[in-house]
C-alpha cells in the first residue's frame, strides 16, 4: 500500500472518530432537551458522488462557520418531521414562527457547542462555532453557497435518531483542511 494512501486513510478515521465524539455528545445534549433517547448512526464520509443526496423542500438547515485548529464548516439537516417533533417538545402551543425560528437557533447552539467542545476538548484546541445560520429555501442562494462551498470537499455525515430509528437531526462536518478527492455535499 502507498504510503501517501495509508496517511489519507488515518487522516480520514481520525477525523470520522473526531465526529464520532462530537456527534455522541450532541446526541446527548439533544436527549436532554427533548427528554427522551437519541442515539447517533456511525459517521459515514461523502466522497466523489455524482449528484449531491437529495433533499426535500421544507427540510431546514442551520449552518455554522468553525473557527479555531480544526475550523470548517458544521451543518445541521432537520426534515420536516423531526423539526415538528423538536418545537413540540420545546414551544408551547400557539407560539409564533419568530419563537419557532430562534428556538431552532438555540437548539443548532446547544449541539453544535457541546460536539464541538467535545473534539477540542479531546484534541487539545480550541474551536468556536460563528452564529447559526438558519435556512429553510431547498432552492435558496444560501443553500446553493453552502453547497458549492462542499463542492471537492471531505463531507463527514452522522445522524440523530430516535428509538425508531428516525432521523431527528443530520450533523455534516466539513474540514477545513481534510485529505481526499472530489466531495458532494450532502445537502
Amino acid at each position: 500500500m502507498d504510503a501517501a494512501v495509508h496517511e489519507v486513510g488515518d487522516e480520514l478515521d481520525r477525523l470520522c472518530e473526531l465526529v464520532n465524539v462530537g456527534a455522541g455528545h450532541a446526541a446527548t445534549a439533544l436527549a436532554r432537551l427533548v427528554g427522551r433517547p437519541i442515539w447517533m448512526s456511525v459517521p459515514r464520509i461523502r466522497m466523489g458522488a455524482a449528484t449531491p443526496a437529495p433533499v426535500a423542500g421544507d427540510d431546514a438547515w442551520i449552518f455554522f462557520e468553525v473557527q479555531g485548529a480544526l475550523g470548517g464548516a458544521l451543518v445541521f439537516r432537520l426534515p420536516r418531521e423531526a423539526r415538528g417533533t423538536l418545537l413540540a417538545a420545546l414551544l408551547d402551543e400557539g407560539e409564533g414562527e419568530a419563537q419557532a425560528e430562534s428556538a431552532l437557533r438555540e437548539v443548532g447552539n446547544i449541539l453544535a457547542s457541546h460536539a464541538l467542545s467535545a473534539v477540542a476538548d479531546l484534541v487539545g484546541v480550541r474551536m468556536l462555532p460563528s452564529l447559526p445560520s438558519l435556512v429553510f429555501e431547498a432552492s435558496g442562494p444560501a443553500l446553493a453557497a453552502w453547497r458549492a462551498r462542499a463542492a471537492g470537499r471531505v463531507c463527514i455525515e452522522t445522524n440523530l435518531v430516535d428509538r425508531a430509528g428516525r432521523a431527528a437531526i443530520e450533523l455534516v462536518w466539513i474540514p477545513a483542511d481534510a485529505p481526499g478527492g472530489a466531495v458532494t455535499a450532502p445537502f
